[in-house]
Order: C-alpha cells, then sequence, then structure tokens
C-alpha cells in the first residue's frame, strides 16, 4: 500500500514538474494534473493541499542547493585571501556552478521567470538579499584574518554586484547555450569578478 502512495506522489510531482515548466505557476491547473497523472482530483489533495504546496515540492530540490551553493561560500576554506590568487578555487566554482545550472536550468527558469502567484514569486529578490548579507559577512570574517584588507565597501555596491550575479544566472538560463558555452562563459565570470574584488578589496 505504502509503496502505490510512493509511486502516485512521484508520478503526480513529474506531472506537475512538466506542467510548471511548460505553463508556469499561474497558467497550471491541479486538474490537468490530476488527469495526466490518473489521479482523482480529489485524490491529488491527499498528497499536496493545494497548488502552491505541489509547487514548492517540484523547486525544492533546487532552491536547497542554491541556497547551499551561498552557504558555503562563507565555509573557512574560502576565507583566505590566497583565494584571489588560486586556479584551484576558480575551478572549484566553475565546477559548482556549472552543475547548477546544468542540473537545474529548468527550475531557476521557473523560480526566476514563472512563479508570479505563488509563495515563491519573490524568490529571486530574496536570493539577491540573502547574497548580499552573505557578501557582507564575508568581508567582515575576512577582515577578521586579514586585518589590512579594505572592507570599507559600501552596501548599495555589494547589494548590486549580488543582484548583477542573480541576473547573469537567469541570463544563463533563460538561454539553451551548450555546456561548452556555460564552462566559457562561469571561467570568465569568476575570473572577472575575483579580480575585481581582490582590487576593491586592496589584496596584496
Amino acid at each position: 500500500m505504502q509503496t502505490k502512495k510512493d509511486t502516485i506522489h512521484q508520478n503526480v510531482l513529474a506531472v506537475a514538474r512538466e506542467e510548471f515548466f511548460e505553463k508556469g505557476y499561474k497558467d497550471t491547473n491541479m486538474r490537468t494534473i490530476a488527469r495526466k497523472a490518473g489521479v482523482g482530483l480529489g485524490n491529488i489533495y491527499n498528497y499536496f493541499k493545494n497548488k502552491d504546496e505541489l509547487f514548492n515540492h517540484v523547486l525544492e530540490p533546487a532552491i536547497t542547493t542554491l541556497l547551499k551553493l551561498t552557504e558555503d561560500h562563507n565555509s573557512n576554506a574560502n576565507l583566505n585571501i590566497a583565494i584571489f590568487e588560486s586556479q584551484e578555487y576558480i575551478t572549484k566554482k566553475n565546477n559548482e556552478f556549472l552543475k547548477v545550472l546544468l542540473e537545474f536550468r529548468e527550475e531557476m527558469r521557473i523560480l526566476f521567470f514563472k512563479a508570479h502567484g505563488s509563495s515563491l514569486e519573490n524568490f529571486k529578490e530574496q536570493y539577491i538579499e540573502k547574497n548580499t548579507e552573505t557578501s557582507l559577512e564575508f568581508l567582515r570574517l575576512l577582515k577578521e584574518r586579514n586585518p589590512d584588507i579594505n572592507i570599507d565597501i559600501s552596501y548599495f555596491f555589494v547589494h548590486a554586484v549580488s543582484s548583477w550575479w542573480v541576473s547573469v544566472m537567469g541570463e544563463l538560463v533563460m538561454h539553451d547555450l551548450k555546456r561548452s558555452e556555460l564552462e566559457c562563459f562561469i571561467s570568465e565570470y569568476i575570473e572577472y569578478i575575483t579580480a575585481g574584488w581582490k582590487k576593491i578589496m586592496r589584496v596584496e
């Protein structure tokens, strides 16, 4: 019995994923999902109390990965000015961003552009704020370990850079770039932004 419930649950999620990706949150219909999943409309609410909860379940893996990517930015391994000269660091970041983009391209497309009307419609702005807070904390922690660096950087600059990065991710998921094109751009972006932070922080 539990196996059957699990199968129905996963089937509903799979159908919902296709519907949300094709139509966005607002134009997706629970009746259509139920029909395509072979589940009665009343029965589908035994698994998900409403469309918004189903939407959140579909996008949860992508959201968790994006938030972890931000949180890991301030790991001990990164709190070292050596990262500004480290090819290993740049390669690691390249691989992390590439993996996220390839695995969750469609989910990010929905989160950034097609979540209107859902509880996630402000995710993009909230993610920018999360990145801003994380970046400010990174500067503070790095200053504690390296007193000579400059962190007298305006809040709005940090916010704008965070907004730029999220916008860049939006551009990358909106265009059907090949893996090689994604790799090239990410590498260019990380080298560019790393050099910029090194300059403004006066890292010697």
